[in-house]
């Protein structure tokens, strides 16, 4: 009995050790307008918008107010198959992630105060993740289903030292919430038997048949959910004018610590006779009663900028974004409730620091028409050894396009298209597990495939 208490126990721990942070995955939707160049912004005047993408630049804002809201729809693709198939068998794909549609938000507000001076806020969504495997995938026991979601409050001050430079500073106030379930077994018959002579063992083989029952449905699923503590951080920006034709632009944001002091689980069982099984050994009640604590990195970012304007109607942008994922080297989990005997997990993780390339362009084809766009190039952070389809994360290769109509000269409405794909056709990575049926440390390994269409709306007012 106690064996199979310690067994369900640090399977539930191990879910909540590994599937907590969202692999990498940063939101680059946060400008209908700059989502159709690449999300370039470092060195250009954006109005509101550059509450984000560099508070200097507010200082120079030429209407005396800006406001800028909207919203985007992520369509993620994602396809995994194992180590062994046919690239001509359609039929050897094992899973296919379902379109769960992620619409991070965005809004920005900004007021030339005096003539130097610019004042803004904003709240946007700086990182998330949605995925939905399937209940029954043969990596279920890694991972069914995801949503994970960041959102900053920033309000933001500018001054213009002179007619060419500026400095810009931002208070982010961030915090977040995950909601995720999986497996707590590998499913399939290979553990429904384990399973069975688990029981067997224990003296309750009147129960075997009911496991075996199953089939490939998974036995008991754990759903966790939580919410972080608020988070504080800094966005620092500096704009320089070098000429009328060109404008550098460096912003700098900091590493945020995202806090979650009472995680909970919901347990979910194949069915009723199963879940009597379970509490027939009375000695799992408490499992889905605990609450567990962990704390993550939001990675700093560092952001070179560079715009040319040949002419009135072009704008050229080109960012460097260098992204401090090796921040992100464990993770470790830990019950609050010290009578459970459980614990705390430990999870290496090892990420390494990034770039993002990024080249965009604008012409503004008629007074009431904009065009634009762009290509950029985003590394991953995640090694092959520790790969997890929590969210597949490769490096990335993304075509953009948008336009903005202006029916009025105080108005405009901003559209946008992005096209996510990989920069390899697929990525073979594995990530290690610990099987607690066999007590071995083992290794889920297979192919994945990923893609992504996003589409961005947004509306602009200045007057």
């Amino acid at each position: 009995m106690q064996s199979m208490k310690k067994l369900l126990l640090s399977l539930m721990l191990s879910a909540a050790a590994m599937q907590l942070h969202a692999e990498g995955y940063q939101i680059n939707s946060l400008s209908s307008k700059q989502q159709g160049m690449a999300h370039t912004g470092t060195a250009m005047k954006l109005g509101s918008e550059s509450v984000y993408f560099n508070p200097a630049a507010l200082s120079f804002q030429r209407s005396a107010f800006d406001l800028s809201l909207g919203t985007t729809l992520i369509m993620p693709k994602a396809e995994y198959r194992s180590s062994y198939y046919d690239y001509d068998d359609p039929a050897s794909v094992v899973a296919k992630a379902e379109r769960n549609v992620s619409t991070p938000l965005f809004a920005y507000a900004g007021w030339r105060a005096t003539e130097n001076l610019g004042v803004g806020i904003g709240f946007y969504t700086p990182y998330g993740s949605s995925l939905d495997w399937g209940d029954n995938w043969a990596g279920a026991h890694l991972i069914q289903d995801i949503n994970l979601a960041a959102y900053t409050v920033q309000p933001t001050l500018s001054y213009k030292i002179c007619d060419r430079v500026s400095f810009g500073a931002g208070l982010m106030i961030t915090w977040g919430k995950f909601d995720l379930s999986r497996s707590f077994f590998p499913v399939g018959a290979s553990t429904n038997g384990a399973i069975a002579a688990l029981l067997q063992s224990a003296g309750m083989g009147q129960y075997a048949d009911a496991v075996m029952a199953v089939g490939d449905e998974p036995l008991v699923s754990a759903r966790l959910g939580g919410k972080s503590q608020v988070a504080v951080g800094v966005n620092l920006g500096f704009m320089w004018n070098i000429t009328d034709k060109w404008t550098f632009g460096v912003t700098y944001r900091s590493k945020q610590m995202m806090k979650v002091k009472s995680g909970d689980a919901e347990l979910r069982y194949a069915n009723d006779v199963v879940k009597q099984i379970l509490a027939a050994t009375g000695r799992i009640s408490k499992m889905d009663e605990g609450t567990f604590r962990t704390e993550l990195p939001l990675p700093w970012n560092v952001t070179f900028g560079l715009s040319f304007r040949p002419t009135e109607r072009w704008e050229l942008g080109v960012d460097i974004q260098w992204v401090g994922w090796s921040s992100y080297k464990d993770l470790n989990v830990s019950f609050n409730e010290t009578d459970l005997g459980i614990a705390d997990i430990y999870s290496v993780k090892n990420y390494s620091n990034t770039i993002i390339t990024r080249f965009g362009a604008q012409y503004a084809l008629r007074d009431w028409a904009t065009l634009r766009a762009g290509i950029y190039v985003d590394e991953s952070p995640v090694r092959s050894d520790y790969f997890n389809p929590e969210t597949p994360s490769m490096t990335k290769l993304i075509y953009t396009c948008g336009v903005s109509l202006r029916p009025t000269r105080c108005l405009s409405i901003d559209l946008a298209y992005n096209y996510v794909s990989s920069a390899d056709p697929e990525r073979t990575g594995s990530v290690p597990f610990l099987n607690n049926l066999t007590g071995k440390q083992e290794y889920f390994s297979g192919n994945y495939k990923v893609s992504a269409n996003v589409l961005s709306i947004g509306v602009a007012l200045s007057f």
